[in-house]
C-alpha cells in the first residue's frame, strides 16, 4: 500500500509541464492587466462641441474614441475631475453615489480574480494539486463574469442616455450641465483587453486543468484495470 502511494505522489514529466504552463499563464496576467487597455470610451459630438473647441482652442474636449490602460487611469480621472469644482469631491462621489456601486462591485470581483491568480501561481510552483488549481481558476473565471455583469449595470444606463455625462461627472450647475449635454453623448463604454486578458487566462487555466484531470483519471483507471487483471491471474 505504501508503495502504491509513493508511485501516486511521484512527480512526472507531465506534472512538471502542467505546472510550468499553468505558472506562465498565471504570471502573464499581471503585465497584461497593467499595460493593456482596460476601458474603451467613445463620445459622439455635436456641431456645438466642435464650435466650442475652435473657439476655446481646447482639443481635450474633442475626444471621440479613447482607450485607457490601468496606469493611465489616474490621469484620465484627473482630466474629468477638472469639470467639477473640486477634484476630491469628484473622487469621493464614486464612493457616495449609488450610480457608481456597480463599478465598485466590478472592481472588487476583478481584484478577487487577480488575488486568485497569485494563489494559482503559488500552487503551480510549489505543488502538484491539480484539483485545487482547477477550483481556484474556476472561481477566478466566475469572478470575471460577475465583474463584467456588474460593470454592464453601470455602462448600459450611460449608453442608453438614462444617465447623462453631467451626472457621471457629478456636475450640479444647471448651465454647466446643459453645456455638457450639448457636447455629446457616450456611445461606447466597455471593458477592454486588460480585463478580457484576465478572464481568458482564468478560462485557459481552467480548461488546461480539467484536461489534465481527465488524463490523470483515465491513467488511474487503466492502472487499476491492469492491477486487477494481474491479481486475477
Amino acid at each position: 500500500m505504501s508503495k502504491t502511494n509513493k508511485i501516486k505522489q511521484k512527480t512526472t514529466g507531465f506534472d512538471i509541464l502542467y505546472r510550468v504552463v499553468t505558472a506562465i499563464i498565471a504570471i502573464i496576467i499581471y503585465p497584461i492587466f497593467y499595460f493593456a487597455d482596460i476601458l474603451t470610451i467613445a463620445i459622439s459630438h455635436t456641431d456645438i462641441s466642435d464650435l466650442l473647441n475652435k473657439f476655446t482652442g481646447n482639443n481635450e474636449l474633442h475626444v471621440t474614441d479613447e482607450s485607457i490602460s490601468l496606469h493611465e487611469l489616474p490621469t484620465f480621472i484627473n482630466l474629468f475631475s477638472g469639470f467639477t469644482n473640486d477634484e476630491f469631491d469628484f473622487k469621493a462621489s464614486v464612493l457616495q453615489n449609488e450610480m457608481y456601486t456597480p463599478v465598485i462591485v466590478a472592481v472588487v470581483f476583478i481584484a478577487i480574480a487577480l488575488v486568485l491568480g497569485l494563489v494559482i501561481l503559488g500552487f503551480a510552483i510549489f505543488s502538484n494539486k491539480v484539483k485545487v488549481i482547477t477550483a481556484l481558476s474556476g472561481a477566478g473565471f466566475l469572478s470575471t463574469i460577475a465583474a463584467y455583469i456588474s460593470f454592464s449595470f453601470f455602462a448600459n444606463p450611460l449608453l442608453s442616455g438614462e444617465v447623462t455625462l453631467s451626472q457621471l461627472l457629478n456636475i450640479d450647475g444647471i448651465i454647466m450641465s446643459a453645456v455638457i449635454g450639448f457636447l455629446g453623448e457616450v456611445t461606447v463604454f466597455t471593458l477592454d483587453t486588460a480585463f478580457f486578458g484576465v478572464m481568458f487566462a482564468m478560462l485557459a487555466i481552467l480548461a488546461w486543468s480539467v484536461s489534465v484531470l481527465i488524463v490523470n483519471k483515465s491513467e488511474e483507471k487503466e492502472k487499476a484495470m491492469k492491477e486487477a487483471a494481474r491479481k486475477n491471474r
